[in-house]
C-alpha cells in the first residue's frame, strides 16, 4: 500500500509538490524499469500507475497500483537504489517527480507523515499475506475480496449512501494479475457478485454494496 498525501496533514510534502513540474504519461508509457537506479518518488496527480514484474523474463504482470495522490517509486528515498519493479501508465495520467532527499527530509520532520508511511507498509504486508494463502474451497474469491475492500480502502469514495466506488477503472486482467489468478476466473467472480448484489459496475466503475460480503 503506498502513502496517500493528504495535503492538511503533509504541508512540507504538499508545498514540494506544488513546486514540482507536472509529468504527462499516456496510457502503456514506460516511468522506469525494474533494474533502474533512482533518486525520485512520483505523486500521481490523475490517473493510475501500475507496478509491474516480468514472470520469467517474459510475460509482464501487474504487481500493484498507485493511484490519485498516492507516491510510486519510494525506492527513491534512498539515493540511486535499483528499482525492484517498473511502473507504467494504466491510464493517460499526470505524476509530479519529486527529489527523494527532500521526500526523506520531509518524513523525517514530520511524526505523521512517517507514522502514515509505515502504516501503508503494514497494510502492504497485511494483503500479500491474505493473497498467500490456499485457492482451493473458495479461496480465490476469498483473495479478490481482500484485493477489493483493500483498493476501496485507498481508492474509493462514499457514494451518496449507496456504497463505496471506486475512483479508477480496473480491467479484470489488472485484478486477476494482483489476485494470482486467470482472468476468466475473475469475470465469473464479479458476474456472481454482480448478480447477489455485493457490488454494481458502471461505466467501467466497481461499486462496493456490501463489504461484509466480500470479507467472507
Amino acid at each position: 500500500m503506498p502513502l496517500k498525501v493528504v495535503p492538511r496533514r503533509d504541508r512540507k510534502l504538499n508545498r514540494l509538490i506544488k513546486k514540482g513540474e507536472n509529468l504527462h504519461l499516456r496510457r502503456g508509457e514506460r516511468l522506469y524499469c525494474p533494474g533502474d537506479r533512482g533518486s525520485e518518488l512520483f505523486l500521481v496527480r490523475t490517473g493510475q500507475i501500475h507496478l509491474t514484474t516480468e514472470d520469467g523474463g517474459k510475460k509482464e504482470r501487474v504487481a500493484g497500483i498507485i493511484g490519485p495522490w498516492e507516491m510510486a517509486g519510494e525506492e527513491g528515498l534512498v539515493p540511486d537504489t535499483v528499482r525492484r519493479t517498473g511502473a507504467r501508465a494504466g491510464e493517460d495520467s499526470l505524476v509530479i517527480p519529486l527529489d527523494g532527499s527532500d521526500v526523506n527530509r520531509a518524513f523525517r520532520t514530520s511524526s505523521k507523515t512517517y507514522g502514515a508511511f509505515l502504516a501503508a507498509k503494514e497494510e502492504e504486508l497485511a494483503l500479500a499475506r491474505a493473497l498467500r494463502g490456499p485457492k482451493r474451497a473458495g479461496g480465490t474469491a476469498r483473495h479478490l475480496g481482500a484485493l477489493l475492500l483493500h483498493l476501496s480502502d485507498r481508492l474509493g469514495r462514499a457514494d451518496n449512501g449507496e456504497g463505496v466506488k471506486l475512483s479508477i477503472r480496473i480491467p479484470h486482467r489488472v485484478l486477476a494479475d494482483l489476485a494470482g489468478c486467470h482472468r476468466s476466473t475473475v469475470t465469473t467472480i464479479l458476474n456472481d457478485w454482480i448478480y447477489d448484489g455485493v457490488l454494481t459496475q458502471e461505466d467501467g466503475l466497481l461499486r462496493i454494496l456490501d463489504p461484509r460480503s466480500l470479507a467472507g
